[in-house]
């Protein structure tokens, strides 16, 4: 377990490249926190440090957001407007976990029970003006 105080965008930047470093195809992770925290940006300046050239979008409203590079795909999923964990499988949630695809979860929460244990756990956390990021992998 590590944990990071940022105090800036440039420092969470820096955060998500060294992460990009660390994650391996097929893991899945977990980006908790409030609204507000972090998540989102942090998994923006992640897929970027991945090699993601286009706009990287909040995918709030679509639920999930895929991306390719080269031979590696990306998906990042909000579950924030999820109301039942089962919706997932109409997303055709199978097939995006096939054991390569990178999956960035953010409100796992709301897909326990669906959704595969997670590999890593960011947890975001905001006091104020203060943010921490404490990052757990199994």
């Amino acid at each position: 377990m590590s944990t990071h105080a940022i105090d800036t965008l440039d420092q969470l930047q820096a955060l998500a490249i060294d992460f990009s470093q660390q994650v391996n195809p097929g893991e899945v992770i977990y980006l908790d926190g409030d609204l507000g925290s972090g998540k989102t940006t942090f998994s923006q300046f992640f897929l970027k440090a991945c090699g993601v050239t286009g706009h990287v979008k909040s995918p709030t409203y679509t639920l999930y957001e895929s991306y390719q590079v080269q031979q590696q795909s990306y998906i990042h999923m909000d579950l924030y407007r999820l109301s039942d964990p089962e919706e997932l499988y109409f997303l055709g949630l199978e097939d995006l976990l096939n054991g390569t695809n990178i999956l960035l979860v953010e409100w796992p929460d709301k897909g326990l029970g669906v959704i595969p244990a997670a590999d890593w756990v960011l947890s975001f956390l905001l006091d104020g003006q203060q943010r921490t990021l404490k990052i757990t992998s199994d």
